[in-house]
């Protein structure tokens, strides 16, 4: 029963605010989760997955423009190293997909566009354990040519 027990703390789970640098006026927001395993104490292998919260807003001759991320994805190897007992550094090294959509609206008519792709992603972050269950976290996400910071909670299982 005790090994069962322990090997349950080896998953965890993130909820993360997600903001993406679109060099625009307003950037879209992402709801991004997390679902991760510690292969060993500096090793964690995660699923990501995300949607959009907020849409980016821009203005370009006149003509505003949104731009929204319908979803985000990616799969991750996790290097991570304990400073302290509660304050951990990490890197992120993977594969992720987006798509975004990009509409216009001008003159009672609008046009959009999509761009769907996915190639290599990486990041650094870290995290403050304020309990042995609970923590918070900071990172660093780049998307093929996307930069992207988000701010999240975690919850060991």
């Amino acid at each position: 029963m005790g090994a069962t027990a322990a090997q349950a703390q080896n998953f965890y789970g993130e909820l993360a605010y997600q903001s993406i640098d679109a060099d625009l006026n307003s950037n879209p927001a992402v709801l991004r989760a997390t679902l991760g395993y510690d292969m060993s104490p500096n090793l964690a292998v995660e699923g990501m997955i995300g949607t959009s919260l907020t849409e980016g807003k821009e203005t370009v001759s006149g003509i505003p423009v949104k731009l929204k991320i319908s979803n985000l994805w990616g799969v991750y190897v996790k290097p991570k190293m304990k400073v302290t007992d509660s304050f951990e550094l990490f890197g992120r090294f993977g594969y992720a997909g987006m798509k975004a959509t990009a509409t216009a609206s001008a003159f009672g008519q609008s046009a959009s566009a999509s761009e769907d792709g996915s190639d290599v992603s990486y990041g650094v972050g870290a995290s403050y354990a304020i309990s042995p269950q609970m923590s918070i976290s900071a990172d660093f996400m780049k998307y093929d040519d996307v930069d992207a910071f988000a701010i999240s909670f975690g919850f060991k299982f």
